[in-house]
Order: structure tokens, then C-alpha cells, then sequence
């Protein structure tokens, strides 16, 4: 599954300049959820369904075929909620059942019990008005009528009575009847379709191998088949094609046309040839996520669909310089699913990451294909620092195999388990080598095909595939640790033994899960005449120093040559050393040194000509030049400016004027605005369009509300994105005067990152308008399942008494991240209206400046009588500062401000980092959950010195 980027993400991006990694990492918390035990394993599945489209509801019959393990088996106990069950019968004969609301299950009684062993069959007769799993859409405007499920993460019992977890596997079988007109697409082989009297249609699909629940499909729509070539695999072809609406046939083929390599490419690069019948690809309206796995027929959201020039994002998020997931890596990451994920599946949701940290791990080698080595090493550069930046900005934690969390999607965290766990698998190739992991990934697909596994199961593979011992990778990374290594490095050339000694501490936080690592590393030592030698050193314990031959002063020391470790690095060193390594080392610790000259030497003239001197350089790799933009915007100053205006007018590659269009919002000059607004009017290139839109909103000068209001009523050429942009940039803005607008673009007919963008930019400007309130809480029954979470989360953090009704409804909610996150906003809401009342009144606006801080720039310590939460109260916009008030003044956690918290404090307060001022972030309950986790280990000054 490939997720748009978190709403806790997206809460704390503009928090990214933090000083240093957080102090005492967290891990995340939660119940702890162990693999889910079975009392019957389903063998086949067989769905009947009839699709009314004008009412949205299905009806037929589920005939469950499952066998006995538990003696004697006498209850079949099925996942179902809110399903309208009429009738149950066994070999023909009526049996009682029971339907529980409350815990959502059709708790069956089988009549004579079921030995060991043994198996049956039972037909379910049900009607179904679903709105989570199965998600309906009616034919407005352009838009024709849809309907289309999706069900990670424990969603398909509200349209199917099924066994609803990850660590059962059966064969499935869709008799599909659709109204004339519509056509209906499922797993594995289409027999038929066929004509029906009344002029309905049905269709019989038919998946013999077994797959997981949540990977089962039904997508019903007016779709056009597309077919692409055959992909050849051994000696058999995979027919392969994408179902997208008519009219869409070019784009389609321009969007997927890769797909037949794809195949080729998995197939041979894994040891282990395409396992499915077909393959297609769905493209519908609307989708839960961005895209979705499901065992033959994955399903995407139509902003995935593109034509020449469109921007490489799958949707229109333009405020970084590089989508984490492009068009092209989603395309592969789900097709990269088909082997992990719908061959060889997770046990629990607590193990995903060998589903989605694989399938990202697959997608960057297929990048690395299609595109070369630097593209792979710019690619897992840009994730390290994706990573890094969340630990920063949260820090949370967790292992790769996690057992513990609030709800399924939690799991699915973007950093944690797709970033972070590419990176890992990445570095576990790297320590193997090729050869001998590749063997083991052939090896463990074959051991585990149509199976479900854990960590260990990979683990075991390693051992026997390659006869290494990885006990203490493992440990640090995967079933135990939690982050991950923040080295300090120094040298000094001695020559009287003609060597360089190298020492390198550990100097992340001593915790329980994440203390010292184990590591190896390359660093390269080279000499005065520019020879290089790479030695490999053996990192561990908290401090490690070796001696490595150098026989003159050398030119410089790199560490980490090729980029491999998930690290922070802190390398006090000489600008000049720096700059060596910026013109001569290789790309990815050129990535490395570009980034430390304006960390350490801001705005020195030397640095900044360097960062110029790249970005202007037509030989250089693009994603050196976007580093390189993004670190003079870090860096400021006229000349870094004037640098970036030059570069936005003439660089010819748009994904670096994107980066130049960031890095001017960035650096912050005023006078920057006349060039960003020529880009705007100008530039053809639409994602350039929007990062400059957005870029002129952070800067706000004059001028800028109107221009940007402007930009409104252009068109796009895909997914809106000017607009959406347009509005990024007026949320940045903190002006109450743009409430109307932005309450205009949460209608339904636009896209949802438009709606999702007004929310937020409404939020920010005008917390207190009792229309954003009435608003939010319509959108928490949008049949958008993206913008009812947004609006959930949002309700919450308003913290009104006239809400808690709603919320405490929404607890109940089938979709269990909906409900989580309800729960937590009414437990939030209750405490803040027992100490308060009905709100607070809202300190008076204003939005103090200061410095930049810079990304690896340690700041003073924090005193006691100064920590974190005064600097957010004091510092902010007022709705964040209001919400940062509400966060820590709850019944369910002490106030951060008095002399005992509920948490011992992790760290001494001396190291307790402040947020940058005049920082600013989306308000959800996510920031105010992850406020309140850092509040707790701070100490506080008492209230009347932070103004409570």
C-alpha cells in the first residue's frame, strides 16, 4: 500500500528546523497486539454479490469453506459489522446465528460440532449498506458512478462476513452483478461476463492461489480496458492491462507503459518469476489511499494518471523538493507487492514492514535501474533525511517489527516503515553484498510462498541462504532498538607514524532500546595527491578509534563513503576540507558535504560561491543541484538569494528550480518575491508553479494575499495543483480575512488535497469561526475516507463541548482509525472542558520572527526555568498556541507545568531542545498527542511565568 503522507506528518513539517535530535527518543504507544489467534482456517471464499448503485448497497451470499483447528469446533465466528444478516445454513439447513454490534462479529452455532481437522461449508444471505471497506460514489459532474473497496488494515468486515486479519490465506472466488453499463473488476481470471435479462450484467472472477483478506477486490465502474504488452516470464506470458474511465486510454498508456518491464525486471532481479495469473491496474475516483496492492488488480487513485511534463508526484504536495514516492515508484512498489505482500504476507500488522519497507526497498532498486546508481544514491540520501527530520521533529522511534500501537494505520507510518525500512534493507545488502542477498531473497520467497511470515522467518533465511550471523543487526534494527546512531567523528594526522586516527562516538541518547550500535563503515583517507585509499572499520560500544595509514597530511577523511548507514553525523572539520569533499568524493558524500557548509559556515562567502558554483554547474547530478538549492535557502543572505533568483530564471531541469523555488521561501528575503511571482506567471512546469506559490506564502510580502487569490482561477493541467497550491501558500499566511475562501474549496467537487488544504489553511487562519466547526463536522461523514480522518482529527483539536456527542458516536465507527482517533479527541476535549469551560480566549495574534535555526547547529541548552512548551506558548501563532495549552492541560496527563508529570523525565532539562521561533504547524491531534509526549519529559516553570 502506498499512503499520501500522514496527517501527523504533514502537522509537523514546518517543525523541521530542530536544532539536534530530540533527547530520549520515545517509542510509540499503544496495546500490544500479538498475532491473532484462529479457531478455523478459511480454505475458500466465495462472494455472490449484487451491486445496487442508485441506493449504494450490496446483497447476495458468502459460502465460507474453513476447516477445523480447535477440538471440536461447534461456533464459526465471522468479522462482520453492521451487516443486515437474513439467513446462515450448513448443507442446506438453517442454523441460528447471532449478530454482535458491539464487537462486530456473526457468531454462527454449527449444529454438530466440527472435529480437528475436518471441514465445512456455511452460506451467509446478507445486505449491506456499507460506507468503510466498500466505498461508494454517485455519478456528479464529470464524474460517472463508482464503487470500489479497500480493506488494509481490518476494513472488509463492513461489506463482507469474513476472517479479518493478515494470517489466514484461501482461495476467493467474485460472482459480481452490476447495473447495464457498469463493468466489474476483481482477482485473478474473468470468466465471462454474462448477459443478464433485465439488462444487468454479471461477472465471474475467479484467484485459485490463496490470498489474505485485505488483499480481496471488487472495483465496479464505467472502465475501458487497456491492455499493455505482455510481460515475458520463463516460458509463459502474464497478460497484463489497465481499467481506467473512457476517454483516459492514451494517458493510461503513457502512466503504466512501463509496467511489462516492471514484471520482467521483478521477476528475474528476485530469483522468483511473477506468481499471479495477470495483472491489472485500476484506476478510480477518490481512492482511500494513494494506492492499494490487492493480489492482481491493484487499484490507484486517479491523480497517478499523467501525460508528458506533468509533474513526477503521484498528488500535489509541492512544499519539498522531491516527492518521497513519484508516479514511477508507486508504480513499482505495488507491483513489488505482488512477491512481498501478496506472496509472502505478514502475520500481523505489527510485522508490515516486511510487506511495505520491501516494497519501497523495491522501488528504489527499480529506480536504480531504470535511471542509474546516482539516481539510487540521491534517492536513499533524500529518505535518510525523511527519517532523520521525523525523529527530529517527534522523536519517536520503534523497530522495524513493532507489536505494540493504537490503531492499524499507525503502522503504516510513512518515516518509520517505508523510509526507514528501505534504508535498513538497503544497509543489510550492503554489509551481504549483492550476491549473497539476492540469493537469500530468491530463497525466502520460495521457503514462504503463499505463506505468512515475521521477522524471524527472514531472519532464518539470511542464516541459511548465506551462512552469515546477523543476531546483532537484528537486534539494533529490527525485533529490538528502536532509532538509530548519531556519531560525533574527529581525526589527527600523526605524522611521526605516517597515520590518521580516526575516532568515531557514540552520542545518541542511552536508552534501554537504543543504546550502543554495531556497524561497519568505509571510510576513505586521501593524501595530499589526491589518492584515495577505503578502509572498512568495525564500529561499536560508545567510542571507537583506529589508526589508518595516511603517509602525508591528508586532504580530507570521509566518513561513511557511499552513504550506507542510518545515521546522524556531527564532523567538526575545516571549511576547506568540506569543500574538497563537495568538488571531488563521490555523489553521496557530496550529498553529505553540501549540507554541512551551511550548517557550519552559514553565510561565509566561500560556502555560499560553492553551493552557487554547484547549482550553476550543468554537470552535475540534479539531485546534488536540489541539495544544493535547499542548503543556500538554509543558509540566506543576499548572495544566496541572488544565486537562487538566477538559477529559477535560467536552470533548464525543473526539478531543480522546484528545489530553487523552496530554497527562496527558505532563505526569506523580501525582495526574493518578485522572482517567485515571475515563476508563478511564467514557468511552465507545474510543480515549479506550486512550490513557488507555496514559497511566496512563507515569505508574505506585500502583495501576497492578492496575488495568490489570484492564482485561484487558473486551471491546471493536472490535479488541480496550481489551486492547490495557490491555497497552500494562503495558509501560510495566518490571515482570518481568508476564512470564506478557504471555506469555498472544502466542497466536495474539488480534488481532495484541495479540500484538505483549505481545512488546513482555515484552521490556521480562523480557528474560532463557528463555520469551521459546523463544516468539519459534515466532513466527518465525507464519503472521502482521507478527509473524514482530517476532519476527525481537526474537530478534535477545536476542542468543543458541542462536539463531544459526535466524537463519543464516532468511537463506534467500523473504520478503526476513525474511531481512534475519536476516542482520543473526546478524551482530549472532555479534560480541556472540565478545567476550562467552553475555551479560551485567544492571546492577542502576531507572529514573532527570529533567526533561522540551522539543520545540525546545536543550540544553547535549555534552563530549567525555560523549556520546551514556553517557547511553543510564547512563540507561536495562537491557534497553535492555544492547542499546545489544551494539550497539556488535560485530566488524562498531569500539566507539564507543575512539579510532578506522570512520565520520569528522560533526559536532564539542559538538553531539552526549543522549537525554532516563528516556526508554524497544521494543528491536529497528532501534534498535540506528540506535545504533550514531549511535555512530560520536560520540567516546567510554574504557570504564571508562561502565561496560562
Amino acid at each position: 500500500m502506498r499512503r499520501f503522507a500522514a496527517a501527523l506528518a504533514l502537522a509537523l513539517a514546518p517543525l523541521a528546523a530542530l536544532a539536534q535530535v530530540l533527547p530520549g527518543h520515545r517509542l510509540p504507544d499503544g496495546a500490544d497486539r500479538p498475532v491473532r489467534d484462529r479457531a478455523y482456517h478459511i480454505e475458500k471464499y466465495v462472494a455472490e454479490l449484487s451491486f445496487d448503485m442508485e441506493k449504494e448497497e450490496i446483497a447476495g451470499t458468502a459460502t465460507v469453506t474453513f476447516q477445523s483447528l480447535r477440538a471440536p469446533l461447534d461456533t464459526l465466528s465471522l468479522d462482520a459489522a453492521r451487516l443486515d444478516v437474513s439467513r446462515v445454513e450448513r448443507d442446506g439447513k438453517p442454523l441460528q446465528f447471532q449478530v454482535d454490534s458491539k464487537n462486530f462479529k456473526l457468531n454462527v452455532a454449527l449444529g454438530a460440532p466440527l472435529p480437528l481437522g475436518q471441514s465445512a461449508t456455511v452460506r451467509v444471505a446478507y445486505r449491506a449498506h456499507p460506507r468503510v471497506g466498500l466505498y461508494f460514489f454517485p455519478g456528479s459532474g464529470k464524474e460517472e458512478a463508482q464503487a470500489w473497496n479497500y480493506g488494509e488494515g481490518g476494513l472488509h468486515d463492513a461489506w463482507l462476513p469474513i476472517y479479518n486479519d493478515t494470517n489466514d490465506r484461501f482461495a476467493v472466488e467474485f460472482v459480481v452483478t452490476v447495473p447495464k453499463g457498469f463493468t466489474a473488476v476483481s482477482n485473478g481470471t474473468l470468466e465471462g461476463p454474462r448477459e443478464n435479462a433485465d439488462g444487468s450484467r454479471t461477472f465471474h472472477w475467479v484467484e485459485e492461489k490463496p490470498i489474505p483478506n485485505y488483499l480481496m477486490t471488487v472495483d465496479v465502474g464505467h472502465f475501458a480496458r487497456v491492455p499493455l504488452a505482455d510481460a515475458k516470464v520463463g516460458d509463459r506470458s502474464v497478460p497484463l492491462a489497465v481499467w481506467t474511465r473512457p476517454g483516459g486510454e492514451d494517458a493510461a498508456r503513457y502512466t503504466f507503459g512501463d509496467t511489462p518491464k516492471m514484471v520482467e525486471f521483478f521477476s528475474q532481479k528476485m530469483g522468483y518469476p511473477y506468481p499471479w495469473v495477470k495483472y491489472d491496474q485500476v484506476v478510480v475516483r477518490d481512492f482511500a489511499v494513494g494506492a492499494m496492492e490487492t493480489t492482481t488488480a491493484t487499484g490507484f487513485g486517479a491523480s497517478h494518471v499523467h501525460v508528458a511534463g506533468d509533474p513526477p508526484d503521484s498528488g500535489p504536495d509541492f512544499s519539498e523538493a522531491w516527492p518521497v514516492f513519484t508516479v514511477e515508484d508507486t508504480i513499482s512498489h505495488e507491483l513489488a507487492h505482488h512477491w512481498f505482500g501478496d506472496l509472502v504476507t505478514c502475520r500481523s500488522i505489527g510485522s508490515i514492514w516486511l510487506n511495505e519497507s520491501f516494497a519501497t526497498f523495491w522501488h528504489t532498486v527499480w529506480n536504480q535501474h531504470a535511471h542509474g546508481e546516482d539516481d539510487l544514491t540521491y534517492q536513499r540520501w533524500w529518505y535518510l533525511n525523511k527519517y532523520v527530520d521525523h525523529t527530529r521533529e517527534t522523536g519517536e522511534v520503534r523497530p522495524m517489527e513493532y507489536l505494540k500501537y493504537t490503531e492499524p494505520t499507525a503502522m503504516y507510518q510513512e518515516e518509520l516503515t517505508y523510509v526507514k525500512g528501505s534504508l535498513v534493507l538497503h544497509m543489510l545488502r550492503h554489509f551481504l553484498g549483492d550476491e549473497d542477498f539476492y540469493r537469500m531473497i530468491a530463497s525466502y520467497l520460495q521457503r514462504h510462498q503463499f505463506g505468512s511470515v515475521e521477522s524471524a522467518d527472514l531472519y532464518e533465511a539470511i542464516e541459511l541462504a548465506a551462512g552469515h550471523n546477523f543476531s546483532w543487526f537484528f537486534q539494533d534494527w529490527i525485533v529490538g532498538g528502536g532509532g538509530h546512531p548519531r556519531f560525533d567523528v574527529s581525526y589527527r594526522w600523526v605524522p611521526e607514524r605516517q597515520q590518521v586516527d580516526v575516532t568515531v562516538k557514540q552520542i545518541q541518547a542511552d536508552l534501554p532500546f537504543e543504546n550502543d550500535f554495531r556497524l561497519p563503515v568505509e571510510i576513505e583517507v586521501v593524501d595530499a595527491s589526491g589518492a584515495a585509499a577505503t578502509h572498512r572499520v568495525e564500529l561499536s560500544r560508545w567510542s571507537t578509534t583506529v589508526a589508518l595509514p595516511a603517509a602525508s597530511r591528508p586532504r580530507r577523511v570521509t566518513f561513511d563513503k557511499g552513504g550506507w548507514l542510518v545515521c546522524e553525523v556531527k564532523y567538526e572539520r575545516p571549511i576547506g576540507e568540506v569543500l574538497d569533499e563537495l568538488d571531488h568524493a563521490d555523489l553521496s558524500n557530496r550529498l553529505r558535504a553540501a549540507p554541512q557548509l551551511a550548517d557550519d559556515f552559514g553565510r561565509e562567502p566561500r560556502a555560499v560561491a560553492a553551493l552557487s558554483r554547484v547549482l550553476a554547474d550543468p554537470a552535475s547530478h540534479w539531485g546534488l543541484k536540489q541539495e544544493a538549492a535547499l542548503d543556500l535557502g538554509r543558509a540566506g543572505g543576499a548572495s544566496a538569494a541572488r544565486a537562487l533568483e538566477k538559477a529559477l530564471a535560467s536552470e533548464p531541469n525543473p526539478r531543480v528550480r522546484r528545489a530553487v523555488a523552496i530554497g527562496l521561501g527558505t532563505c526569506g528575503e523580501a525582495s526574493s518575491a518578485a522572482a517567485l511571482r515571475r515563476a508563478v506567471e511564467t514557468d511552465r512546469a507545474e510543480d515549479v508553479i506550486g512550490a513557488a506559490e507555496i514559497s511566496l506564502g512563507r515569505i508574505g510580502a506585500a502583495g501576497t494575499k492578492d496575488f495568490l487569490v489570484r492564482q485561484l482561477a487558473r486551471d491546471s493541467r493536472w490535479w488541480d495543483s496550481i489551486r492547490v497550491s495557490a491555497v497552500s501558500g494562503l495558509g501560510k499566511l495566518d490571515d482570518p480575512t481568508l476564512a470564506g475562501t478557504f471555506s469555498g474549496y472544502t466542497d466536495p467537487k474539488y480534488v481532495p488535497e484541495l479540500r484538505s488544504a483549505a481545512l488546513s489553511g482555515w484552521l490556521a487562519a480562523a480557528p474560532d469561526d463557528p463555520n469551521l466547526s459546523a463544516a468539519l463536522r459534515t466532513l466527518t461523514n465525507d464519503r472521502n475516507r482521507g478527509i473524514r480522518e482530517d476532519a476527525v482529527k481537526k474537530l478534535a483539536a477545536l476542542h468543543h463541548a458541542s462536539d463531544l456527542a459526535l466524537l463519543k458516536e464516532l468511537e463506534a465507527d467500523p473504520d478503526p482509525t476513525i474511531a481512534y482517533f475519536a476516542k482520543a479527541g473526546a478524551e482530549e476535549t472532555e479534560g480541556f472542558v472540565k478545567r476550562y469551560g467552553r475555551g479560551l480566549s485567544p492571546p492577542a495574534r502576531g507572529r514573532p520572527q527570529g533567526p533561522p535555526l540551522r539543520r545540525s547547529e546545536p543550540q544553547a541548552a535549555a534552563s530549567p526555568s525555560l523549556t520546551i512548551l514556553p517557547s511553543l506558548i510564547s512563540t507561536t501563532r495562537p491557534a497553535r498556541r492555544a492547542s499546545v495549552r489544551s494539550c497539556v492541560m488535560t485530566t488524562s496527563v498531569e500539566p507539564c507545568c507543575q512539579s510532578s508529570v506522570k512520565r520520569p523525565m528522560m533526559s536532564p532539562p539542559a538538553e531539552v531542545s526549543r522549537f525554532p521561533v516563528g516556526s508554524s504547524a497544521r494543528i491536529t491531534s497528532g501534534f498535540i498527542a506528540s506535545a504533550r509526549a514531549i511535555a512530560t519529559r520536560c520540567i516546567c516553570p510554574p504557570e504564571s511565568s508562561v502565561g496560562l
